[in-house]
């Protein structure tokens, strides 16, 4: 029985999240039992120059069938990306120390790639089930937009038909409450609404990627 391999890579540790949430959720869903797909997890260094080698090594050694990435934002809610963008401008430096001033992620590269994933369906599942969720549009131009730009352009060099995407969620309670500049208008969520959060968006991808299957068949 067709099983789909989904790949979610949560960014580490940085500047604004030395617990990064997106990590802390890759562990979370690690502990979970998965009936209708595969889910490979990884915590990627934010690191904006290895980057791209980081993307070709996961996708060659696991050949997933979609891949989810996963960042800090400071929304209050569950956003997926809908669109990455060919720029690096980031002052905030990644955990290499690096701070780049309008660089091309891919010299000569399309303007941008249309992430892959069944958003409306996502989000319509997670706001069932009570927790805040939004597609969005610009995914910023730190290494968040770098990975989901990076993993459309090395899925369509490879011609491969894997799905792509990008989500961010929100900080967690206790790096608000450590926060040294934290305002009366900081949002949080819980790493366990978070976590069933990304699992609903899994599990609604898992579905269509089985539809797609079972049309190709």
């Amino acid at each position: 029985m067709y099983q789909p391999r989904i790949l979610v890579a949560g960014y580490g540790p940085w500047a604004k999240a030395e617990n990064n949430p997106a990590a802390q959720v890759v562990g979370e869903l690690g502990k979970r039992s998965w009936t209708g797909c595969e889910v490979i997890g990884h915590v990627m260094p934010v690191n904006s120059e290895d980057l791209p080698e980081s993307i070709d090594a996961l996708l060659d050694a696991h050949r997933p069938d979609a891949w989810v990435g996963l960042g800090v934002s400071s929304a209050a809610i569950i956003q997926t990306e809908m669109v990455g963008i060919n720029w690096r401008h980031f002052d905030v430096p990644d955990r290499s120390g690096a701070q780049i001033d309008l660089s091309p992620i891919v010299p000569g590269g399309p303007v941008a790639y249309n992430a892959t994933l069944p958003h409306a369906e996502m989000v319509a599942a997670v706001k069932a089930a009570g927790i805040p969720a939004a597609v969005s549009f610009h995914a910023g131009t730190h290494l968040c937009n770098q990975m989901l730009y990076t993993t459309a352009h090395a899925i369509q060099k490879r011609g491969l038909p894997t799905l792509t995407g990008f989500i961010h969620v929100p900080q967690t309670p206790d790096n608000v409450a450590a926060m040294e500049r934290r305002t009366r208008q900081t949002a949080s969520m819980s790493l366990a609404m978070t976590t069933d959060a990304i699992a609903i968006c899994i599990d609604t991808l898992a579905t269509a990627l089985t539809a797609r299957q079972t049309e190709t068949v």
